[in-house]
């Protein structure tokens, strides 16, 4: 399957669950009732917007989907589309002001856990869903979200160990893992090296420089035979 058809189908999935934990044993309105609103959090601009076709159109598909089966309590969901950049502005945070103030009942997104971090306890503190298609970062599992944040990717102490093993297994010995300064790369280099059956360098980088020679030359004098490069684009 390709990263653009995983990320529609499982934001087809997380809205879908939440558009169905929705409803009520009616599928008539009632006089209080209100459509349903699901805003989106995801990359229109920043280091994931390459990332952020495909995932609109997973929010924009699972919507059409649920509206042509009737919709929720016989009314269309509506979908508010919304930016998230990147950690290096305040979009995310202006995103989230403005669905909130929209009476959204969930967010999708972030796409970058960094992202998601920084918004998550507005999000949940508000008694709303906070679903991310995308994010990996461990510290998730346990976080004080109120029961109210959910994510479809698997967290980096998986994925860290698939990349680990794979290394080893096309029988590496002495890797070099360079891992861009955020709470992905952090993420998934550690459990990587920690499943990593040789020796592992770990170098990390500022994902807002310019300029690597310094990095490279880490990896060059380390002499490996394998090397893992955690960043975006």
């Amino acid at each position: 399957m390709t990263r653009s058809k995983y990320m529609r189908s499982v934001a087809v999935l997380g809205i879908t669950l939440l558009a169905l934990s929705a409803c009520s044993s009616s599928s008539e309105p009632t006089e209080e009732a209100s459509p349903l609103k699901i805003g989106s959090l995801l990359p229109e601009t920043g280091s994931l917007a390459f990332l952020g076709p495909p995932e609109f159109a997973g929010v924009d598909l699972a919507v059409a989907d649920i509206n042509a089966a009737g919709g929720v309590l016989g009314m269309d969901v509506e979908h508010i589309r919304g930016d998230s950049g990147d950690t290096t502005t305040e979009i995310a945070q202006t995103t989230v002001d403005s669905h909130l103030a929209a009476g959204v009942s969930a967010i999708v997104g972030a796409a970058s856990s960094g992202v998601s971090f920084t918004v998550i306890d507005k999000i949940t503190a508000a008694g709303v869903v906070h679903f991310s298609p995308a994010n990996t970062s461990p510290d998730f599992t346990n976080y004080d979200d109120n029961g109210l944040y959910f994510r479809a990717a698997p967290s980096d102490t998986f994925q860290g160990a698939v990349l680990g093993q794979l290394m080893a297994s096309e029988g590496a010995e002495n890797a070099v893992i360079i891992n861009m300064d955020d709470a992905y790369g952090n993420g998934l280099a550690k459990y990587a090296a920690a499943a990593f059956t040789g020796s592992s360098t770990v170098i990390t980088y500022d994902p807002a420089a310019t300029e690597f020679a310094s990095e490279v030359g880490q990896a060059k004098a380390a002499n490996p035979d394998a090397i893992a490069l955690i960043g975006f684009a």
